[in-house]
């Protein structure tokens, strides 16, 4: 069944690379061949992926489609666009790296650094007039239970530093509210270097940032998706946020049936 999933997928992949994805990825540069290789390889390696397709393609469809309009890499490797299985359908979600492409993609930003502080270091902050921002990484053990806070840090084409720092509490207050947290806040194993913790950071800061068309509409479908909405195409085959309950598992009109399996 599965290698017949993925055929199925394949040709339907191929279909919107012929009518969309091709003009998306040029104007970013990228190869078509080259993300439609990777897009393959994650829907070979996940089995979730695959239900999702089976059930609902068009949430797979619409953010494949949406990670090729903001012009991306979808590997999970690199980490800047992930597809999310989520009941039965996809939830695409911005990683830090790909935050931080798009927004050093506006020419007002130079740079952005973020870190994370724990137990043991010298760490001094200041707001108000003449913000301050000392840290000297001191503890050697670097776990999320020896974290207090994570800060990011942007330089601009000015030279202005603008920063933003959040302690570990406010971090689990934020995560706690998330409809759909990920399971990889707080996990050593897989994210030892706290990128989705960083992540919330320079979301705040980026709030305040110089930001392109694309840049918003990576933010604003972001934080739908991590407020429970869910993505999906229409019958003119463009990108729409839905609200869960309003997704159907089979969507009736002919571009959705001409995508789904067959149980």
């Amino acid at each position: 069944m599965d290698n017949a999933i993925i055929q199925k997928f394949e040709n339907q992949l191929q279909t919107f690379e012929k009518k969309v994805l091709t003009n998306l990825l040029t104007g970013h540069n990228i190869p078509p061949a080259h993300f439609k290789q990777i897009i393959l390889t994650e829907i070979r390696r996940s089995p979730k992926m695959l239900e999702a397709f089976r059930l609902n393609p068009s949430t797979l469809f619409a953010a494949i489609i949406h990670c090729a309009e903001l012009g991306l890499s979808p590997s999970q490797q690199l980490g800047e666009f992930f597809f999310i299985p989520y009941k039965g359908h996809i939830r695409p979600i911005l990683g830090y790296k790909g935050l931080v492409t798009l927004l050093l993609r506006n020419k007002g930003v130079k740079s952005i650094s973020c870190e994370s502080v724990h137990e043991g270091d010298e760490f001094v902050y200041e707001l108000g007039l003449e913000p301050l921002l000392k840290h000297v990484p001191k503890d050697e053990i670097r776990t999320s239970f020896t974290l207090t806070h994570i800060y990011c840090v942007v330089k601009t084409r000015d030279d202005e530093k603008p920063f933003k720092v959040l302690s570990k509490g406010e971090l689990q207050k934020i995560i706690s509210n998330l409809i759909n947290p990920n399971s990889l806040y707080f996990d050593d194993k897989k994210d030892s270097q706290f990128w989705m913790l960083k992540k919330i950071v320079l979301k705040q800061l980026a709030k305040l940032l110089p930001k392109d068309n694309l840049g918003l509409r990576a933010l604003a479908i972001d934080d739908q998706m991590e407020g429970g909405a869910v993505i999906s195409l229409d019958e003119n085959e463009q990108v729409v946020v839905l609200d869960e309950k309003k997704q159907q598992s089979k969507p009736s009109n002919a571009l959705y049936d001409s995508l789904a399996i067959d149980e």
